[in-house]
């Protein structure tokens, strides 16, 4: 029988996505980057505003997510996503900070559900509604989720009651490791140059291409050196329907090691007249300088982990070359049921 440390409230308070570290899980933490603001060293977000403008900190649309996540309080519902699953838990008073935390370097104590062995109770992608699953795939690291609090609350009656039975079987433990092995030899190959992905960046390039139509924008492969300056952009993406438009920027880099800010400071030097979302995507790690540089400038990372993980989810509609040039042309059974 599972043992939780708290008692579940009746009343829930806010629900809250926070694209935290999966790592700080294991000892109770929900992680925020943010690595130059201590956040908590303010009593009250006044004070971290001011803080943030005499520093000329730059939060260019993220106020209200540093905002949410300053202000989660004891009782609020955290939401954790996890490969392929999401981790749930009960905020619990107290905020830390750790200097070299990275995207975790803020941090608030959350009591999750675990199993009599302490590990964590993963509630699988699979078993949520529709709504909340395509919810989940937003690339913001905190956001509301209180619009699906009926159903967050059916999942926390099932923890509350000890039937994690339901979400953590034996075939999805097993399912799990066999993803990570997957993903875990895929990132190899893009690194080592194992794949036959065309040299020189362009089969990276035109990989992330397929990724963005199949998300349903229009793309295509920038011209090079249509600048005279640094500014540069590799892939360049839209996607227009009756109530919204967006237009994103990437800068892709097939990397061994350790990308470098080259590629951020490549997108913060292009202006344009409407906004823009800038990427840097890469098969590479991120250090957490260049990931607070981009932060800075208002440009987001994928490294070579969630560049993997994105081709993951999308592995059985890439087009049959493109599954062969990565290597994957025939995948287990588990994986694609």
């Amino acid at each position: 029988m599972a043992k939780f440390p708290f008692t579940l409230r009746v009343v829930m308070g806010n629900i809250i996505l926070v694209r935290s570290p999966s790592e700080l899980i294991s000892v109770n933490l929900a992680g925020y980057g943010w690595e130059r603001i201590n956040m908590s060293s303010f009593a009250n977000f006044e004070q971290l505003m001011t803080y943030v403008e005499i520093e000329g900190i730059d939060l260019g649309r993220k106020k209200n997510q540093i905002s949410r996540f300053f202000h989660a309080k004891s009782g609020d519902i955290v939401v954790v996503p996890v490969s392929r699953a999401i981790v749930l838990g009960v905020v619990r008073e107290g905020k830390t900070y750790q200097n070299d935390g990275g995207y975790g370097a803020n941090r608030i104590n959350v009591d999750y559900f675990k199993n009599e062995n302490g590990e964590e109770i993963r509630i699988p992608r699979s078993k949520l509604s529709q709504g909340l699953e395509s919810r989940l795939k937003i690339r913001m690291s905190i956001a509301s989720l209180n619009e699906f609090s009926e159903e967050i609350e059916k999942y926390l009656s099932h923890l509350k009651d000890n039937d994690q039975v339901c979400f953590d079987s034996l075939f999805q433990q097993q399912k799990d490791n066999q993803v990570a092995d997957f993903k875990e030899s895929l990132l190899s190959r893009l690194r080592s140059g194992s794949t036959t992905l065309k040299s020189g960046g362009y089969g990276l390039e035109k990989l992330i291409k397929e990724l963005m139509e199949l998300e349903g924008y229009s793309a295509h492969i920038a011209a090079k050196n249509k600048t005279s300056d640094i500014s540069d952009v590799d892939i360049e993406a839209s996607r227009t329907d009756p109530v919204s438009s967006n237009r994103v920027f990437i800068q892709a880099k097939h990397h061994r090691g350790e990308t470098s800010d080259w590629g951020i400071r490549q997108l913060a030097a292009i202006e344009d007249d409407e906004h823009v979302d800038k990427w840097l995507i890469t098969t590479a790690r991120v250090s957490t300088e260049t990931l607070n540089l981009a932060q800075e400038k208002n440009v987001s990372v994928m490294d070579g982990e969630k560049l993997v993980d994105w081709i993951y989810d999308r592995i059985n509609e890439l087009s049959p070359s493109t599954k062969e040039q990565l290597g994957v042309g025939i995948l287990p059974l588990v994986i694609t049921a």
